[in-house]
């Protein structure tokens, strides 16, 4: 006939509770070790987000500024029937003042049909300090001459 215990002894029941302790002290540390982990992480993240936002978005405003500034010079062009020569300077005056370097090689003229079209092409280097790269922008914009 096998032995029953009805009752654990108090020698066991402390050793039991002793690594029943511990196990939960180890899941504990380990539970918060991931949440300090992760948390890091997504301040890590936040932080790259904040680095290229401060490195992209300015060039963006300027595109989008230089935009508006075209599109106001053709139908100024057109209007007022401005030789290419005048337009060009006007163009690269309007580029100067939005911080974007360009060139009359960057700027292409068209007059076909009684109307002026305007394409400008221009790339940027951005620097994220890991690698390079370069952004593309292109404008179009195109108005009715005067006649």
């Amino acid at each position: 006939m096998p032995i029953r215990f009805s009752r654990v002894s108090p020698l066991m029941g402390k050793l039991m509770h002793s690594a029943m302790s511990k196990t939960n002290d180890w899941q504990n540390q380990s539970a918060e070790g991931k949440a300090a982990a992760g948390c890091l992480f997504y301040i890590l993240l936040l932080g790259i987000a904040i680095f290229i936002g401060i490195r992209v978005v300015p060039l963006y405003y300027s595109y989008t500024s230089f935009e508006t500034d075209v599109k106001t010079e053709v139908s100024h062009a057109g209007a007022h029937s401005f030789d290419d020569e005048t337009v060009i300077k006007d163009l690269l005056d309007l580029a100067r003042r939005n911080e974007i370097n360009l060139t009359s090689d960057n700027v292409k003229i068209d007059r076909s049909a009684g109307q002026v079209r305007i394409t400008i092409r221009y790339s940027v280097p951005v620097d994220f300090i890991v690698c390079r790269r370069t952004l593309n922008f292109e404008i179009k914009a195109s108005s009715f001459a005067a006649v």
